[in-house]
């Protein structure tokens, strides 16, 4: 009897992972259209289109993930190519919903958005991150309890920003960037968002670095997006 319950209960687990997988993959395409669309004028409604020759998708183009395989990453209309992105998003959407507890998937779907429109834009959209902010202060004080460190936490390093911000003139950091580390301190708490920080600064570097050596058009004086390393 013992047996056939933990059969059961992995089956269930198994089936719900499933679920949650394939929901995220869907909501991820979602979210590839309000990173592109967001402060551009387009409703985030009606069908999508080959952002190249304006052909409405059908819907044998619209399965996540799937579709991009299958049509090898190019339009089926004018084989343009197409941003390997919206796969990523919708893979990086999916993993999220499996991985992380669902009380917090709503304010990690916006730093995708977050993400998306700062890999684009070189700029954090107010909107999103103050509403992550006022998501992450609700969950850290009437549902996670954090302790008054954790509480502090978002603070500390939003003036952490601000300085870094103030000093290099705007050069070195944004204020949107400061932003965003109050939402992620409030979300995370002391310990692992001052660690994550840290994470997000040698990312930062290797990949900036890394982009000098093998991409001629970067230069020290390129803009490069940090909220997606954050």
């Amino acid at each position: 009897m013992g047996e056939y319950v933990e059969v059961s209960t992995e089956y269930n687990e198994a089936v719900v992972t499933i679920i949650l997988l394939i929901f995220g993959l869907i909501v991820g395409s979602f979210l590839n259209v309000v990173g592109l669309r967001w402060n551009s004028g387009l409703s985030l409604g009606g069908r999508s289109s080959c952002a190249h020759c304006g052909h409405k998708l059908s819907w044998q183009e619209l399965f996540p993930v799937l579709s991009f395989l299958i049509q090898r990453g190019r339009c089926r209309h004018c084989r343009t190519k197409i941003s390997p992105q919206y796969a990523l998003v919708e893979l990086w959407t999916a993993l999220i919903f499996v991985s992380v507890p669902l009380i917090f998937v709503p304010v990690f779907c916006i730093y995708v958005v977050i993400t998306i429109y700062d890999l684009r834009h070189k700029i954090i959209p107010n909107t999103l991150v103050y509403v992550s902010i006022v998501l992450n202060l609700i969950v850290a004080l009437f549902i996670a309890h954090y302790s008054a460190i954790d509480l502090l936490a978002g603070l500390i390093l939003f003036f952490f920003f601000v300085l870094v911000w103030l000093l290099s003139r705007g050069r070195a950091m944004g204020f949107g960037d400061a932003k965003l580390a109050l939402s992620i301190g409030l979300l995370l708490g002391a310990s692992v968002g001052f660690s994550a920080m840290v994470v997000a600064f040698w990312l930062g570097a290797v990949v900036g670095m890394t982009l000098l050596i093998v991409n001629k058009k970067i230069t020290k004086k390129s803009e490069i997006p940090f909220a997606p390393f954050m």
